[in-house]
């Protein structure tokens, strides 16, 4: 009798547990569809932001002649690689969020789009960090030699590095677009045929290869320049000062042009670093992932499910946010963007009014 009750006890315990894992079950996927739908509507707002920035960044370099330097073209590219996440990597995200990730609609995605994407994630993200790499080291040039920097640094070999890197990342975007690669996307849009026969062993070493060639090693070159940067200018400030470099420096010509400098130099770190708080995280969880996987997947806790789910989509939608930020930054921080924009802007409210305030034309009979 009393092993029955024991039974009957545990029965009920059972249910009711069975019952509570549901009801959490379904809380969590109602929470899941309402974070998806916000982060959508997010990520639509993150895409018209972007192609407009960046947009007005190509079009303000091509415009102002006195954008047309070699630093310049560096940030024209990075807008490119910025202005591709906007066209076809956002609105991409932001579709993936109607589909759910876990949705099997994305095994009916054709073949061909899941491929495109992945190439088209891992060339802007390897043009943006090799393009703030180039700046980083073009910068570094410019204080160290600045009497040497406009024969060394000229346009055609900033073309030249531009093209080098569109080659370094063409290569390894076509790469990661292969089967054989194990990619299946920087921001998971891989995910669905592209991932089908994913092996874990060769996306481990993918991953790793990628995280370590197309960001720490850059990011550590960027840090060491940087750090060159602020160590020469603080010496030459500090000469400036004790007038050890001579009357011909100590004008205030090359006062101001030294502070001008300073000023760029610091709206390039905020770049730099909004790029490492942005893609960052994404690569910290990368690299728990492939090395510490198994940890993760014997937690099934609801608790667990909540903070990986918020944890990863934002993770994976920080990266589109940098594209819309670097824009923004050059308008706050560079005073030469700062005057091409105000110019830009009044050229276009200028025509209207020249327009409506332009005579009728008269029409005069001819003459007999």
């Amino acid at each position: 009798m009393e092993l029955s009750k024991n039974i009957t006890a545990s029965s009920n315990h059972s249910n009711r547990t069975e019952m509570l894992k549901d009801s959490e079950r379904l809380e969590f996927e109602a929470f899941r569809e309402r974070f998806y739908l916000s982060m959508k509507y997010l990520v639509i707002f993150f895409t018209i932001l972007i192609i407009l920035g960046n947009s007005l960044v190509l079009i303000v370099t091509w415009k102002e002649r006195r954008l047309h330097q070699p630093n310049k073209y560096f940030i024209a590219f990075l807008a490119v690689a910025d202005l591709l996440v906007g066209l076809f990597v956002a609105p991409f995200n932001a579709y993936q969020f109607d589909l759910g990730y876990t949705s099997s609609d994305r095994d009916n995605m054709s073949i061909h789009l899941c491929r495109f994407m992945l190439w088209i994630e891992t060339f802007a993200l390897t043009t943006s960090i090799y393009s703030l790499t180039a700046i980083s080291c073009d910068r570094y040039l410019k204080i160290s030699k600045p009497l040497l920097y406009k024969s060394r640094m000229t346009t055609s070999r900033s073309i030249k590095i531009i093209f080098v890197i569109f080659l370094i990342s063409t290569t390894l975007a076509t790469y990661s677009a292969t089967p054989r690669s194990g990619s299946v996307g920087i921001l998971s849009t891989g995910t669905g045929p592209c991932s089908s026969g994913a092996d874990f062993e060769k996306s481990k070493i993918f991953y790793l290869g990628l995280t370590i060639s197309a960001f720490f090693l850059p990011v550590l070159l960027i840090v060491i320049m940087y750090a060159l940067i602020f160590h020469v200018a603080h010496k030459r400030n500090k000469m400036l000062v004790n007038g050890e470099l001579g009357e011909t420096i100590n004008n205030q010509n090359q006062r101001t042009a030294l502070r001008r400098d300073m000023k760029v130099i610091r709206m390039l770190l905020v770049v730099v670093g909004v790029f490492l708080l942005c893609w960052g995280p994404l690569f910290t969880l990368i690299l728990m992932y492939y090395l510490i996987t198994n940890d993760w997947d014997h937690d099934t806790s609801i608790s667990f499910q909540y903070r990986i789910l918020v944890i990863l989509v934002i993770s994976l939608t920080l990266p589109i946010f940098n594209s819309l930020c670097n824009p923004i930054i050059y308008v706050c921080l560079d005073q030469t963007y700062q005057e091409a924009f105000k110019r830009i802007f009044r050229r276009m409210m200028r025509r209207p009014e020249a327009r409506r305030q332009q005579p009728p034309i008269e029409l005069r009979s001819p003459r007999v």
